[in-house]
């Protein structure tokens, strides 16, 4: 989930919809990252999913399923302005929760 959301960071790279609209290897590319990152929400725990804080994982699984499942209608607008306005506080709530080393659960 990690390297997709930066992936996609940098696919997107400050181009507007437009723009990435004329280049069909990132406009694919885009759309595979956001594949990967709703995938990877759906096998997350709800403890893991706690881990990342303030996360809408419905949302997030819910974008996985429109690009998967109603390709034909994707709006790249939405995914260039979920990736500049969404994508850069997921990347930063993951680092910080694989730097954190995992609990030890309490013994008998």
């Amino acid at each position: 989930m990690l390297r997709a959301s930066s992936d996609a960071l940098q696919v997107v790279a400050g181009d507007d919809a437009r723009t990435l609209a004329a280049d069909m290897v990132r406009t694919h590319a885009l759309i595979r990252c956001f594949i990967v990152i709703g995938e990877a929400a759906t096998k997350l725990s709800p403890g893991a999913r706690a881990l990342l804080g303030d996360v809408p994982w419905r949302q997030v699984i819910g974008l996985r399923n429109m690009v998967v499942h109603v390709y034909w209608d994707i709006d790249l607008g939405i995914l260039v302005d979920t990736t500049t306005s969404r994508l850069p506080s997921l990347v930063v709530a993951l680092k910080s929760a694989l730097a954190t080393p995992p609990h030890d659960p309490p013994g008998p």
